[in-house]
């Protein structure tokens, strides 16, 4: 059995929430400040502190840490889950803007204007920040092995054995596991079961206690478990063995006796995909007016490096089976797609998909544009015509397509992206059931604020390099 280190104070949620709630107060008082100085000056003298804008500005840090609290941005399970903690600062920045404005039209205070609108974005430019370098540091920590919580697993010897590799091979998730059991054969062994129990938390100070698929489908034991472990402070996971079916698409729907959960359509909703496509002319539009000189460049280089034609044109596979045309800078000798067939067999994805790391095709400049994505700038045209999006699976060719398994083509359901989980997960060193599991992931749990998200870290999985090709 592998040592543990220790389940460390800085690591630890329920000790680490009131050091961050002091930072946030913090913030916010200095925005706060900020926004008196900038606003005002010198002109707010300390007699002032009584008026509409001074008790406004006194208040606020107090009203917006105690919106933090009961909005549970300090909750164990918000704490560092990246999205979700983010949305709550967001929320929270959206309650008070709007409290203080209902506040000063209905009591006519003489609020400044440009002091709230000044002092909110930048509290919540703060916040976001500071949360973020936690979370860095906290990630960064757990990768090194600091700071795990010691956990244990529940469950059939080979359902155990996949989950302590899926655990081992995600350090940043913050777990490690210490010991497995088997889960009690019936009801009637309960009892003894859970005395154990009680001895193996303690013995090795189990933090987490996770139930392997098999154990997480037993209600009744789930149930029992929960109630025993109560007081204990260790966390409860379950293994979905619904898989990727999580998120925004459960909901509870209750009728007297018959709690059910209500699993939603996998398609978006219409205000969603009114939503997205705003997303997708907004961000297209402003990369191709930014980015046209380099866009230029990029095409003089080809030119001169390689001669015509400049872009590459490929029938794809979008989403519903649809097929169209999508543009690429050309990174390849002339006639490379007719070599496709004869390299097929050198392919490294373990899938359907042909990608070799070391493609012979590429021409000189073309390894340029693969190191920093710059190849796939002319798809800014396909998501602006509304045939690809800025964030979804990636498209494929149609005769990588034609070898799809029937359960591969559900990611069809999408339409393609630019960028996606793959891009800001691995890229090209991701395996073809690996990707796969991440696309279905992403189209299971969509929301606009996870495409911000992932937008933001392809920049940085671009710069950094992370399994380009």
């Amino acid at each position: 059995m592998l040592g543990v280190r220790p389940y460390g104070r800085f690591e630890n949620p329920e000790i680490l929430k009131y050091q961050i709630l002091t930072v946030d107060a913090f913030i916010i008082f200095l925005a706060t400040l900020l926004g008196f100085l900038i606003r005002f000056g010198e002109t707010v003298s300390p007699t002032g502190f009584f008026g509409p804008v001074a008790l406004i500005g006194t208040l606020l840090p107090c009203f917006w840490i105690l919106v933090l609290i009961f909005i549970g941005s300090y909750d164990r399970r918000i704490l560092f889950v990246g999205l979700a903690e983010y949305s709550k600062i967001l929320i929270s920045a959206m309650i008070v803007l709007s409290v203080v404005a209902t506040i000063s039209f209905l009591f006519k205070f003489d609020t400044s204007r440009a002091y709230v609108l000044l002092t909110i974005p930048v509290g919540l430019l703060g916040l976001l920040a500071e949360r973020w370098m936690w979370r860095r540091r906290l990630l960064n920590r757990r990768r090194r092995g600091i700071g795990l919580a010691p956990t244990l697993l529940v469950g059939h010897e080979h359902e155990c054995a996949t989950l302590a590799l899926a655990m081992a091979q995600r350090p940043w998730a913050g777990y490690q596991v210490v010991h497995e059991i088997p889960r009690p054969i019936s009801s009637d062994n309960w009892g003894s079961w859970f005395e154990g129990l009680t001895n193996v938390l303690k013995s090795f100070d189990i933090k987490a206690l996770a139930l392997a698929e098999s154990s997480a489908s037993d209600a009744n034991f789930i149930r029992e478990l929960s109630w025993r472990l109560e007081g204990e402070s260790v966390d409860l996971l379950l293994s979905a063995g619904g898989g990727t079916t999580t998120g925004p698409r459960l909901s509870l729907r209750i009728a007297p006796g018959l709690p059910l959960l209500h699993l939603d359509e996998v398609a978006l909703r219409d205000t969603q995909r009114v939503a997205k496509r705003i997303l997708d002319v907004a961000g297209s539009l402003i990369g191709i007016l930014l980015l046209a000189p380099v866009l230029l460049a990029i095409s003089l280089t080809i030119l001169l490096s390689s001669g015509r034609p400049v872009f590459f044109r490929q029938l794809r596979v979008g989403r519903d089976h649809r097929v169209f045309r999508m543009w690429k800078f050309r990174t390849m000798v002339l006639g490379a797609d007719k070599q496709r067939d004869a390299l097929r067999a050198m392919s490294k994805t373990g899938g359907p998909i042909f990608k070799l790391n070391d493609d012979p095709r590429i021409s000189a400049s073309g390894h340029f544009l693969r190191r920093w994505s710059l190849d796939e700038l002319p798809q800014l045209f396909n998501v602006l015509s509304g045939k690809m999006s800025l964030v979804g699976p990636r498209p494929h060719p149609l005769d990588d397509v034609s070898f799809y398994a029937e359960q591969d083509l559900r990611r069809l359901i999408a339409k393609p992206g630019m960028t996606g989980l793959w891009q800001v997960a691995g890229r090209s060193d991701l395996t073809w059931a690996a990707s796969i599991e991440l696309d279905l992931l992403y189209i299971e749990n969509w929301t606009l604020i996870g495409d911000l998200a992932i937008i933001a870290r392809t920049f940085q999985a671009v710069i950094q390099g992370s399994g380009a090709r």
